[in-house]
């Protein structure tokens, strides 16, 4: 592989800890940087493969140089290291711009895990990254994912280890399944455990409460409205329609989409 440059943008207040930047290998050309106006004269010096922005916390101040960033050089893929989670809201605004979110202890082989999948993505859309459209890896990248769900759907699944099954970071593998599947992790395991239990109650006769429990479900009232939002109906009345022989071919949701 070619050396690959990077643009670290350091803008930590403590600089406790692994010094990442400098520990890459030497595949990657790293730059360090202590100030924007550094960063945006350095991309015209050393055009960047990509950019590393490393912040004590994503604050405004971190959203501002990334978003001026992005302005200016959209087609530059950008990562953004962190000590910590910051509330919801500023993380969302965050992830708008970058390409990946990974929050430290990191280790160099983590980083260098997220660089590679970065440059896969890259050659599998035979263009240079680019942060506004979401670089999805191929299908069969999430197959571990679905057979993990699929096999285990009564159990508590992670999608910590869902991800990790896939070789994807937590926040590439729940942008690439939410595009992939047009739903969550979280939505698409209650989808396969409602699936299985409309098919017990139809092959096996079991009640509702039965069917609830063996799919993975503990409480019955969550388990009456994500049956109902899924397929149309409530457990009880879909399973009185099969002792009355009377189950619809379609579920109400599904003859509306056809």
């Amino acid at each position: 592989m070619a050396t690959r440059t990077i643009l670290w943008m350091d803008l930590r207040t403590s600089f406790s800890g692994p010094d990442l930047c400098s520990s890459l290998p030497e595949a990657y050309a790293a730059y360090r940087l202590r100030h924007l106006p550094e960063l945006l004269s350095a991309i015209q010096t050393w055009p960047p493969w990509a950019i590393m922005f490393e912040l004590d916390i994503p604050d405004a101040r971190g959203l501002a140089a990334v978003t001026e960033v992005t302005d200016r050089h959209s087609r530059v893929p950008i990562v953004l290291l962190t000590e910590r989670e910051a509330k919801a809201r500023a993380t969302s605004a965050f992830r708008r711009y970058v390409w990946d979110y990974l929050v430290k202890p990191v280790s160099v082989k983590h980083l260098c895990n997220c660089l590679v999948q970065m440059e896969k993505s890259a050659n599998q859309a035979s263009q240079v990254p680019n942060v506004n459209s979401v670089m999805l890896a191929p299908a069969n990248t999430l197959a571990p994912a679905v057979s993990y769900i699929t096999t285990n759907y009564p159990e508590k699944l992670c999608q910590a280890t869902a991800a990790k099954l896939c070789d994807l970071s937590p926040f590439q593998f729940s942008r690439v399944f939410k595009k992939e599947h047009g739903v969550t992790f979280r939505d698409f395991v209650v989808q396969v455990r409602i699936s299985r239990a409309a098919e017990l109650m139809k092959q096996s006769r079991v009640s509702v409460t039965e069917a609830a429990f063996v799919v993975g479900f503990n409480d019955l009232s969550h388990f009456a409205r994500m049956f109902r939002r899924q397929l149309g109906v409530c457990p009880s009345h879909y399973r009185s329609d099969i002792e009355a022989g009377q189950l619809p071919l379609f579920p109400p949701q599904e003859r509306q989409k056809r």
